[in-house]
């Protein structure tokens, strides 16, 4: 089994963390830096991170959360917020010159995407924000591994989007996708819970099967 392989296959939500071991802000840095390695419709990269590490910040956010999760919100020395730009295809032309400029995209296939993604987004309020979202959860996906792979445990948690962003003072052009609280391992977390087996999630050329 490949080392991935083993990343992979034991990650698993966590429940416990240890309040004792802080995270440093180079680390955090280097975990955004490999969740900014996700994929993104025209490479807009409509993804922001907003890491809380004060401690009182993280007491306050636990109101935004169900009971069960309050205990991780205070214990996880990061909770980090990845937030969706619904104006992030704005910056596209920057970003598309300098893949441009690195010869990594050819400028009319570049001057395409512009258009295809400003008529596209500007136009729709609702696609822009769809596709924030997807790009979003990659990218928090990536980050759960990346932290993984740093011996760094991770939970996504379901949470009050509204009480979030007034405490965190979170503008509407931001919709928040994901609360992740990350941290080391505490004594008391359950196994990996079993998954469902493949024969009852995959078809092949129809969905008739489900």
């Amino acid at each position: 089994m490949s080392e991935f392989s083993e990343v992979l296959y034991a990650r698993t939500a966590t429940e416990h963390y240890d309040p004792t071991v802080s995270i440093s802000d180079l680390e955090i840095r280097e975990l955004v830096q490999a969740a900014t390695e996700a994929p993104s419709a025209f490479n807009v990269q409509p993804w922001r991170f907003l890491a809380v590490t004060d401690q009182a910040l993280r007491e306050q956010l636990k109101e935004a959360t169900v009971v069960p999760n309050q205990k991780r919100v205070v214990e996880a020395p990061l909770s980090l917020f990845v937030l969706g730009d619904l104006d992030g295809h704005k910056n596209l032309q920057a970003i598309l010159n300098e893949a441009v400029e690195a010869n990594s995209l050819r400028r009319e296939i570049a001057d395409a995407w512009l258009g295809m993604a400003n008529n596209m987004y500007a136009t729709d309020p609702t696609l822009a924000k769809e596709e924030a979202i997807r790009s979003c959860s990659l990218a928090a996906m990536v980050l759960m591994l990346a932290a993984a792979d740093r011996g760094y445990v991770s939970c996504p948690i379901g949470f009050n989007a509204a009480q979030a962003k007034k405490i965190l003072s979170i503008s509407d052009r931001f919709v928040p996708v994901m609360w992740l609280t990350v941290g080391r391992p505490a004594p008391g977390n359950t196994p990996r819970r079993p998954r469902l087996p493949v024969e009852k999630i995959l078809a092949f050329n129809s969905a008739r099967e489900f």
